[in-house]
């Protein structure tokens, strides 16, 4: 297991250092210049602005990348104790437990649990299903269909709620006259041949609902249908697979996981040049 980073003497962080210089100059002069403010509380606002604009700041940033077995610059321990001087890209394999792997890329070699291959002789770093394209086109079909399913039972709660709700307020808001009533929308809505064939009903909750089960059942078997690993080709054809899993959050896995794949890949392009 590796060491915790909390034991490593202290460094600072580049950020945090910056912070420091830049931004809580500038927050200092805000609150001491503001009208309010009384030059026998300056003791006080100055040691408030330092607890909250420095000493939290700098609390959570250790915390967090201690958690994350980094040093306060933000490199990789290995399990040997040692800052890592490359590239990391940290994976976990598996949902209960997930299983925390590594891919390095260290003085031109790319290391990761299957092998090493340097740079010079990669063809290809992708991300992809390495499974069969038979298995993955009948996997995709059925996702899509269940998204378009979800997508056609949450249009009607999300139409009815802009039409029936959201424009009667804004009209009020712009102080204009309510021209026609509720059901009036309604009919004019039913009256479109396209937006008919969505909303049937002035029903809310069962279209959500049916959409919220969708979205719950696509999270259930999510981990029996999606594989993804990071896949290394070589030159002479040969690959080295490392099999890894997105969390099962989706927000997650776009904004957080696939970011950090996509530069560890970038990073790997970039040394082969």
């Amino acid at each position: 297991m590796a060491r915790n980073p909390f034991r490593r003497p202290y460094v600072f962080s580049k950020k945090w250092a910056a912070w420091i210089g830049v931004g809580f100059p500038i927050v200092l002069y805000i609150v001491l210049t503001a009208p309010d403010a009384k030059r026998s509380d300056a003791a006080s606002t100055i040691i408030t602005a330092l607890i909250i604009y420095i000493a939290l700041p700098w609390a959570s940033m250790r915390i967090f990348r201690a958690l994350r077995k980094k040093s306060p610059q933000g490199k990789t321990y290995d399990h040997d104790g040692e800052i890592i001087d490359g590239e990391v890209l940290n994976l976990k394999v598996g949902y209960r437990p997930r299983v925390h792997i590594q891919a390095k890329l260290v003085s031109g070699v790319v290391e990761i649990p299957a092998g090493k291959i340097a740079v010079a002789e990669i063809k290809s770093i992708k991300i992809k299903d390495p499974r069969p394209i038979s298995i993955k086109l009948l996997i995709n079909t059925f996702a899509t269909g269940m998204q378009v399913l979800y997508l056609y039972f949450i249009a009607q709660p999300l139409i009815l709620l802009f039409a029936l709700v959201y424009i009667p307020i804004l009209e009020k808001q712009l102080g204009k006259p309510q021209s026609i009533s509720v059901n009036e929308r309604y009919e004019q809505l039913q009256s479109n041949s396209f937006l008919s064939f969505i909303v049937h009903s002035q029903a809310l909750l069962q279209p959500f609902l049916i959409a919220f089960s969708i979205s719950i059942f696509m999270l259930i078997i999510k981990p029996f249908i999606s594989k993804t690993a990071l896949v290394i080709t070589s030159n002479d054809g040969s690959s080295l697979p490392m099999p890894f899993s997105y969390s099962l959050n989706p927000y997650i896995q776009v904004f957080v996981e696939s970011r950090r794949a996509k530069r560890f890949i970038k990073r790997v392009r970039k040394a082969k040049k």
